[in-house]
């Protein structure tokens, strides 16, 4: 590649981040901060195991035995599906692993000691009158503390701190500040916000009655997630999933761009939409550090979709569009923190 396609390329990444931009956030970017992963969580689910009894020590012995041949967790937890009971200590073991993770890189960040990539690039983005919408199917909440570390106003359609109900309605009211007068029209003005929608749920929804509400305390309740397997995807029709399933749509369908990082493209309640906008034409770079073959497959289909990744020496990086790959030593550009630090000044 010569100096100046890569200078090209340059200046299409950087005009990528204005108005209109839609963020779509997977576990690759928890994952980079320290957050454990499937890998992780199948190997925990495995040590935790023995303290199953009865129908459910059966169904997951099935489940290990796919563990154990080498399929991942998702997989094994398609072909055997759990019992409700089953599903209450899958869900229960996950937040045990992950809050610990968690709460350690928030102390971090809280404390000074560690700068978020998300906030540093929140820092240097363009701050969108109607607000940025970030989609994400992960439970943690390293992007809410990342958008408030970068003075975001996080929205998350509830009300309150500590059982602050769902109501998406008076959520989007709480960053406003006022009226302005724009032109012939007069229009609500808002603090620097960010949507923060989690189709998955979270770690600080809590489960009450049929329904759920959002604290930030750590309570001994169940929390509200959807764990993999065959389960998540009826469980996704379920309040609140269903309107953060919704509203999450609604942004992919308006994005004037989409900007993906760290997601692998294998989650079918943001899939769909966001594939359809994005062979469609919408303007898409993403960020992954491995250009997987379903990413390479959705690039062929996409006529404005860039992928930057890390390329086979390890240095640099490697640019993936519908024509092919090319790789370009030097900036890691395919790490947030350092396309940031580089293209963002």
């Amino acid at each position: 590649m010569t100096d100046v396609e890569f200078e090209r390329i340059v200046k299409s990444i950087q005009d990528h981040f204005t108005d209109g931009l839609v963020l779509v956030v997977g576990s690759g970017l928890s994952a980079a901060e320290g957050m454990p992963g499937m890998p992780a969580l199948a190997a925990h689910l495995r040590g935790a195991a023995s303290a199953l009894t009865g129908t459910d020590a059966a169904l997951w012995a099935n489940i290990d035995k796919t563990l154990a041949a080498g399929e991942g967790l998702e997989a094994a937890l398609l072909k055997t599906t759990p019992s409700e009971s089953l599903e209450l200590w899958i869900q229960g073991q996950t937040c045990s692993l992950l809050l610990p993770a968690e709460l350690k890189i928030i102390g971090e960040a809280i404390r000074g000691n560690r700068t978020l990539p998300l906030t540093s690039f929140l820092n240097r983005l363009l701050r969108q009158l109607n607000g940025l919408p970030i989609l994400t199917p992960n439970y943690d909440r390293l992007i809410e503390v990342a958008c408030e570390l970068a003075g975001y106003h996080v929205d998350t359609t509830t009300i309150g701190q500590y059982a602050g109900s769902f109501d998406h309605g008076r959520s989007c009211m709480a960053s406003c500040k006022g009226i302005v007068v724009r032109g012939k029209a007069t229009v609500l003005d808002h603090y620097p916000r960010a949507v923060v929608l989690k189709p998955h749920g979270s770690l600080d929804w809590y489960r009450q009655g049929t329904s759920a509400v959002r604290c930030s305390l750590d309570l001994p309740e169940e929390r509200v997630i959807i764990t993999p397997g065959q389960n998540k995807y009826r469980a996704g029709y379920n309040t609140p999933f269903d309107k953060h399933r919704e509203l999450a749509n609604n942004h992919i369908n308006q994005a004037a761009r989409l900007f993906v990082i760290g997601y692998g493209f294998n989650d079918d309640h943001l899939q769909v939409h966001l594939a359809s906008r994005i062979t469609t034409g919408t303007p898409t770079l993403i960020l992954n550090r491995t250009a997987t073959p379903r990413i390479r497959e959705l690039i062929a289909r996409s006529p404005a979709c860039m992928c930057l990744s890390r390329p086979a020496a390890g240095n640099g990086v490697a640019i993936t569009d519908r024509s092919g790959t090319v790789e370009h030593t030097g900036a890691d550009l395919w790490n947030l923190d350092v396309l940031t630090r580089e293209l963002l000044r």
